[in-house]
């Protein structure tokens, strides 16, 4: 399939007012799956608001300036500027750096939008487990991310390790920092996936632990036959260090 632009609504919350973000999807190429926007991030992004009321409440109380955040395997972006538009937080976007020029295009597209809405959203290369040359030199500076996001982010069977060590060394290590992440659930080979995931969250030198989870309804329309999306369950997960459990 040839580029597309495609306009991703989002509905109002309480105080915040309905938006829209407009997403550019080059020609789907080799092994660059983050140029499509997957299924499961529009899924986890119509979540936000519900996230910020519940399990991040402590991060987002009246007069306080809201957490940094990280999205890893951003792809196309939507997930993380719609995270800028409903928490009107500041957020940096990141992905390997041959995905990264769709992301920041379409990161300049939606500016307007984001900090109309009170949000701040950036892209930059962050290649997991990779060399300092393949990333932004923001990421040397471990542990100052509040929150961290990521959806669909397991492809290869390397790749639960590596997120893993990623959200480690940039999630914050006080006992407010949050992880959340949703892996659809395809098949065998994701079950699997997500499985080693867990434990290798568990395995950190400061463990991450899940401490809360649930399964939402979504389809993927980037499979074999574009024309019939496949309905697909998607599993998300709320981290945090294990020290902090017992806290609020």
């Amino acid at each position: 399939m040839g580029e597309i632009t495609r306009i991703w609504p989002f509905r109002s919350h309480g105080s915040r007012p309905a938006f829209e973000l407009t997403i550019r999807e080059p020609p789907l190429t080799g092994d660059h799956l983050g140029l499509k926007t997957w299924g499961s991030s529009y899924v986890l992004a119509q979540l936000l608001p519900r996230f910020a009321a519940t399990s991040f409440s402590h991060l987002f109380p009246l007069g306080r300036t809201e957490p940094s955040v990280l999205e890893l395997g951003s792809g196309t972006g939507l997930l993380g500027m719609s995270a800028a538009c409903a928490w009107a937080a500041s957020v940096v976007l990141t992905d390997l750096p041959a995905i990264v020029p769709n992301l920041a295009h379409n990161a300049d597209r939606n500016r307007d939008t984001v900090e109309s809405l009170g949000g701040d959203v950036s892209a930059a290369p962050l290649t997991w487990g990779g060399s300092t040359e393949e990333s932004d030199a923001r990421f040397q500076d471990r542990h100052r991310f509040k929150l961290v996001l990521a959806a669909d982010p397991l492809y290869d069977d390397e790749h639960p390790g590596l997120l893993a060590g990623t959200i480690h060394s940039q999630l914050a290590l006080d006992r407010d920092g949050r992880a959340l992440v949703m892996i659809p659930k395809r098949d065998g080979t994701t079950h699997r996936l997500m499985s080693s995931f867990r434990e290798a969250m568990s395995s950190q030198p400061s463990p991450l632990l899940c401490v809360e989870e649930g399964v939402m309804p979504g389809r993927d329309d980037w499979g074999e036959d574009d024309d019939e999306p496949q309905s697909i369950d998607c599993w998300w997960g709320v981290f945090r260090r294990r020290q902090c459990v017992g806290f609020l």
